[in-house]
């Protein structure tokens, strides 16, 4: 198999409400928007997607109608400077729920949520 693009669909009330606030917070921008699913990219050379699909469509298959809960699924996003993303996402109004930390691991990051409640991890 030789793969063209990976990334993560994920069924949500209202897509447009993702698309919003990804792009308000982390810079990610549509490369696919109709009124039932957008596709998003990060910025960057190198770039990254994940799709927001509207639940309740009745022409989708029965398990991708229900939207996800927030706990069941983490994004996580890499970046150069995690104390830097943590000044530029404050600074578009994103509240992080976990403070930027340092595991034992050597891990630096911290926790945000979107509108549907999945935890995106910046590291």
């Amino acid at each position: 198999m030789n793969a063209k693009d990976v990334y993560a669909l994920v069924v949500v009330p209202d897509p447009h409400a993702h698309r919003d606030w990804y792009a308000r917070h982390l810079g990610f921008t549509p490369a696919f928007d109709v009124d039932w699913c957008v596709y998003l990219v990060s910025p960057g050379n190198r770039r990254f997607g994940v799709c927001f699909m509207r639940e309740g469509l009745h022409h989708q298959l029965p398990q991708f109608r229900t939207a996800i809960r927030g706990d069941a699924l983490v994004l996580t996003i890499e970046v150069e400077d995690a104390a830097t993303a943590l000044r530029e996402i404050e600074a578009s109004g994103a509240v992080p729920e976990v403070s930027l930390r340092d595991e034992p691991w050597g891990q630096r990051h911290f926790m945000l949520r979107d509108p549907a409640g999945v935890w995106v991890d910046v590291v």
